[in-house]
C-alpha cells in the first residue's frame, strides 16, 4: 500500500506546483475589432465596415392636415339643450260631434258642454245645442284623440245622457 500512497502523493504535489507556476502563453491570436471604428480599409485591409446601398433609396413624408375642430360652447344651465333639437310629429286630431236628440233639455246640454269642454262659452254651447238639433249633430272642435275622448266621455255619462261621438280627422 505504501507505494500507491507514494505515487498519488507524487501526482498530486506535480499538479499542485505547475498551477501556481508562471509558464509563458501558448499561443495568441491578435484581436480583429469588427466595429468601423477599427476597420482596415486605409491599410487596404478587408475589414468590415458600415455597407451602403447600391440602388438610390426615395423616403416620402406624409403630412397630415390639421382639421379645425368645433369648440365646444359652455352652457349655463338655464339655456335650453339645442343639441337634442327633436322632429316632434304634431299628435293626429280628432273631431268631436254633439248628436242630436229630441229628449235633450236646452238648460241641461247647455250647462255640460259649457263645464266639460274648456274652450267653450254658454253661448257656443247654445249655438252647438241648436245646430244638433235642427241638422241631426253639430260639430264641437279638433282635438288631440285623448282629449277627445274624455270630453265625448264625460257628455256620455251626464245624467241624463248627453250623445257624442269622436271621428278622426280624415
Amino acid at each position: 500500500m505504501a507505494p500507491l500512497q507514494t505515487l498519488l502523493c507524487t501526482l498530486a504535489l506535480t499538479t499542485t506546483a505547475t498551477a501556481f507556476t508562471a509558464t509563458p502563453p501558448i499561443y495568441q491570436q491578435p484581436r480583429r475589432h469588427l466595429s468601423p471604428l477599427f476597420s482596415d480599409k486605409d491599410k487596404g485591409g478587408g475589414g468590415s465596415a458600415i455597407a451602403t446601398p447600391k440602388t438610390k433609396q426615395v423616403t416620402t413624408t406624409v403630412q397630415k392636415q390639421k382639421q379645425k375642430s368645433k369648440q365646444k360652447k359652455k352652457m349655463k344651465p338655464s339655456d335650453p339643450d339645442l343639441r337634442n333639437e327633436e322632429d316632434f310629429e304634431d299628435a293626429p286630431m280628432f273631431r268631436l260631434y254633439l248628436i242630436g236628440d229630441e229628449s235633450y233639455e236646452q238648460e241641461h246640454v247647455v250647462t255640460r258642454i259649457f263645464e266639460v269642454v274648456e274652450d267653450c262659452s254658454e253661448d257656443d254651447a247654445a249655438t252647438l245645442f241648436k245646430s244638433a238639433y235642427q241638422s241631426g249633430e253639430a260639430f264641437m272642435g279638433k282635438y288631440p284623440r285623448e282629449i277627445a275622448e274624455m270630453y265625448g266621455e264625460q257628455l256620455t255619462r251626464s245624467d241624463p245622457i248627453i250623445y257624442a261621438d269622436v271621428r278622426d280627422d280624415k
